[in-house]
């Protein structure tokens, strides 16, 4: 199972940002959850529907999209080592 098909755009905060990039020219940009809930049609969706829903920003391109969530999470490295 996906964890796009597993996951809808209600389940995440309002605050999550969510990666778009073109799959045919690459370009990127950056979306809020509550952004894309405001869509016609994405209030219940799945983030696979929504995936497919959107498409690239960029004039005369409209290709197919693909999406990542955008976690901020201050991970740090291993600090320690071998004694």
């Amino acid at each position: 199972m996906n964890w796009k098909k597993e996951i809808k755009i209600t389940d995440l905060d309002a605050g999550t940002l969510i990666e778009i990039t073109c799959k045919k020219c690459g370009r990127g940009r950056y979306e809020s959850a509550s952004d894309l809930q405001k869509m016609p049609g994405m209030r219940n969706a799945y983030l696979d529907e929504v995936e497919k829903a959107l498409r690239c920003h960029l004039r005369f391109c409209a290709g197919h999209v693909r999406i990542n969530l955008i976690y901020d999470d201050k991970t740090e490295g291993f600090v320690g080592g071998m004694a």
